[in-house]
């Protein structure tokens, strides 16, 4: 084992973005593709992860990422690959006072994108069996629906949606999904993850924008967190953009409690586009100083 090996597996650093134990920052190196940088003050992840790339940091230190960090990205980000993913995502979770990390993050193309909130519910109940109104069907979704389920995923996040790749990857993930109608029309969808230990993993619940007020949102989530019930999951969680506000209601509804929050920053792998941002930049900023002489 060389010195490098030792550091990353003895070392650990308090400040990080995103707090992780042993077992899943042991994950994350291991999956294919991963890049890692390290030394005695630090470290840099690059992870392909459902269709995009997210980074991972910490530090033992403010002085030490200062330092380090500009250093990392630089070098990391030739391992980025404009073909595999649209952008590179980074989450900041119990991470207090921005205000010196963003100017930073801000010098590397990383702008905050938009919030999200991790919900659980922890008591599911297999004997708990969604009822459906007249005129609603509940149904396994097969292929043939793909299409409808995009459609209604794009449409429903909107501006927050994650890109094609990130549905095609949670695609492949999936262990269960299933399809509602109304009338004979699919209105709504859920699909689930892997059951880990005794807890499974709501990919997705989505209503199209057109059926919202319904109720559907409410019958499609119930739906997924008792397959995994009948599963044997006892807890599930799900990950939800509190911007979407039917969201965090329909969860709270369904027993689904806070778990943690975080807030996602985000740069384009297509570095023209990060280029022209940059212009756009400076001439606002030239604006406001000026008052809109150039």
């Amino acid at each position: 084992m060389n010195q490098r090996q030792r550091i990353a597996e003895t070392q650990t650093f308090p400040l990080r973005n995103v707090p992780l134990r042993p077992r899943d920052r042991e994950r994350l190196l291991q999956k294919p593709g991963t890049v890692h940088l390290t030394n005695e003050h630090g470290e840099m992840m690059l992870v392909a992860w459902r269709g995009q790339y997210q980074l991972y940091w910490a530090y033992s230190d403010l002085e030490s990422m200062r330092t380090l960090f500009p250093k990392m990205w630089t070098q990391i980000r030739k391992k980025v690959d404009p073909d595999q993913a649209d952008h590179v995502q980074m989450d900041l979770v119990e991470v207090h006072n921005r205000d010196w990390l963003d100017p930073m993050l801000n010098d590397a193309d990383f702008f905050k994108f938009a919030e999200w909130m991790e919900m659980v519910q922890p008591d599911l109940d297999p004997a708990n069996v969604p009822e459906f109104p007249d005129g609603v069907t509940m149904r396994r979704a097969t292929d043939d629906d793909l299409d409808a389920f995009s459609e209604i995923w794009s449409d429903a996040y909107g501006d927050l949606n994650d890109g094609a790749r990130a549905f095609e990857a949670m695609v492949e993930e999936v262990t269960w999904a299933g399809a509602l109608e109304h009338d004979g029309k699919v209105v709504a969808f859920a699909m689930n993850g892997a059951v880990d230990g005794s807890e499974g993993e709501i990919l997705a619940a989505c209503v199209a924008p057109d059926a919202w007020g319904n109720g559907y949102g409410r019958l499609v989530l119930a739906a997924a967190a008792y397959r995994h019930a009948s599963q044997g999951a006892v807890r599930a969680r799900i990950k939800v953009r509190p911007d979407i506000k039917p969201a965090l209601k329909t969860c709270a509804d369904l027993g689904f409690r806070f778990q943690r929050a975080g807030i996602e920053y985000r740069r384009p792998v297509d570095e023209e586009a990060i280029r022209q941002a940059r212009e756009e930049r400076r001439v606002v900023g030239v604006k406001a100083r000026f008052g809109g002489w150039r």
